[in-house]
């Protein structure tokens, strides 16, 4: 039998060879390397071999049976007006006794989920802050102590400021006046002017990345570091004395100034009051400013030796159960808006470990259901292609059937992101994980999970598409360690 080639493209193979068809090139001289690593991993079977990795056995580790059977209760199904339903009943009705609020919140039954939620996570903190002013217990807390000018005054300064809150303030304080406790409705954002404005070389750069399609969370996370940088310049050196951090003259700042500052945030991180995450953040917010001002004006940047430390990207954390990921997707259907669509888009970060910018790239020209094959567009303008299996292929054959969007996901990239996100966090609470952060557990399951099945790190390396080895090498330690571990407690003997 004439051997196949193992630098033949996936897409030009006849479908009838898919099953020993390779899912990535090969690199001999590589995997020459990798392959005597006597106590790394026992040599159990060929899937330790890079060397022999077929399709096959890609999409055994991908997909091999790691979750319990998905059988499930048929269960209505509700929607998204079946969330606020839920936490009307399993968060207003247990954390939300007075009626002003429970008024309040009824109004607003139907706006959107995630609206729906964050008015209530800030009723519940109106109540918190006001127990704590009356020097009560929140569940002694009455209508009169919400229409009191003095919580409303207090409230106002010390609750986040945004369309939510504006809404709950402006009913509390036309019941305020109605009960004579207020003569007039003053103006909401009455404190805002306190604010620093922002400098408009910022303004510039957060147009900048918004151009470049960054989460807003980013542009607001790097924003605020270079504002902090502007307003320790204006407070310690005295070229900059004179200035205010939205006036002050960015072309006027120095590698000294710089290196100043950067010595400063060591000593915060030193001190225990700044983290070494923080720090690597922070100059990296910094570098990206300059290379802004490169690229829009031509300006030279003064950056030298303004070098960021190595600091741990990675803790271990509790990972869910199969029967709670079981359950998270049961929700999802049960929730959904629109169940496959958003289930393809937990499943795809789930199943192949796909990053929430990654998912929501994809369009339709990126899956070839034929081959049964994706297109990753990842960091770096690379691209990977990787095999659908199981459910996620009928899941995309069943979306088929619906109109087509723009993208899988929906019409616009910063929406899926928003939705996908928000929405998360609720089928998350509505499922009972008690697991913090956002999607990215998705992925951080997928890699935990190869590295537990001791698949090769070169293999982990390319199906989770990360540059370093350095990287998978922290989830195999883990994993490694923990069944190290595991096997010498067995060896122990008890009489």
């Amino acid at each position: 039998m004439k051997k196949q080639s193992s630098d033949t493209s996936p897409h030009l193979e006849n479908q009838n060879h898919l099953e020993t068809q390779e899912s990535f090139r090969q690199n001999f001289s590589f995997a020459e390397k990798i392959l005597d690593v006597q106590g790394m991993f026992p040599t159990l079977s060929d899937d330790h071999d890079i060397r022999k990795v077929t399709r096959e056995k890609v999409e055994h580790m991908l997909y091999a049976k790691q979750l319990i059977s998905e059988i499930q209760e048929d269960k209505a199904y509700l929607g998204a007006k079946g969330i606020n339903q839920w936490i009307w009943e399993n968060k207003v009705q247990t954390e939300i006794s007075q009626s002003l609020l429970r008024e309040y919140l009824s109004r607003s039954m139907r706006n959107a989920p995630h609206v729906f939620f964050r008015k209530f996570q800030l009723t519940r903190n109106l109540v918190l802050h006001t127990a704590e002013l009356f020097e009560i217990a929140p569940s002694q807390i009455e209508d009169g102590h919400l229409l009191d000018p003095k919580t409303l005054h207090q409230g106002f300064e010390h609750l986040a400021k945004d369309a939510y809150t504006s809404t709950l303030f402006h009913f509390l304080m036309r019941r305020s006046i109605q009960s004579g406790k207020l003569e007039k409705i003053f103006p909401f954002f009455k404190a805002s002017d306190k604010q620093t404005n922002m400098h408009p070389r910022i303004l510039g750069f957060q147009m900048h990345m918004e151009e470049k399609g960054f989460s807003r969370k980013h542009i607001r996370n790097t924003s605020t570091h270079v504002t902090q940088l502007f307003v320790w310049l204006c407070a310690n050196v005295q070229t900059f004395k004179q200035a205010t951090p939205d006036t002050i003259s960015v072309f006027q700042i120095q590698n000294e100034h710089l290196l100043m500052y950067r010595t400063y945030k060591l000593r915060l991180v030193r001190d225990g009051e700044c983290s070494q995450i923080s720090f690597t953040h922070s100059i990296y917010a910094i570098r990206s400013f300059y290379h802004f001002l490169h690229e829009r004006f031509g300006f030279e940047s003064p950056l030298q030796r303004f070098r960021s430390i190595k600091a741990p990207r990675y803790s271990p954390r509790e990972l869910p159960t199969d029967q709670q990921i079981v359950a998270f997707f049961q929700v999802v259907e049960q929730y959904a808006r629109n169940p496959v669509r958003e289930q393809i888009g937990y499943r795809l970060m789930f199943h192949l470990g796909l990053r929430l910018s990654e998912v929501a790239h994809i369009k339709w020209c990126d899956i070839n259901l034929g081959i049964r094959t994706i297109v990753i567009h990842s960091k770096g303008k690379k691209s990977h292609v990787l095999p659908l299996a199981e459910k996620l292929c009928s899941l995309l054959q069943e979306l088929q059937t619906q109109p087509r969007t723009t993208y899988l996901l929906g019409q616009r990239i910063s929406t899926i992101k928003h939705d996908v996100y928000e929405y998360f966090l609720l089928y998350a609470m509505i499922t009972g994980w008690p697991f913090p952060g956002g999607v990215h557990i998705f992925r951080h399951m997928f890699i935990t999970r190869l590295a537990y099945k001791g698949i090769l790190p070169q293999a982990i390396k390319e199906l989770a598409r990360v540059r370093m080895l350095d990287t998978v090498g922290l989830y195999i330690h883990m994993a490694y360690r923990d069944g190290h571990m595991i096997s010498q407690i067995d060896l122990l003997q008890y009489e």
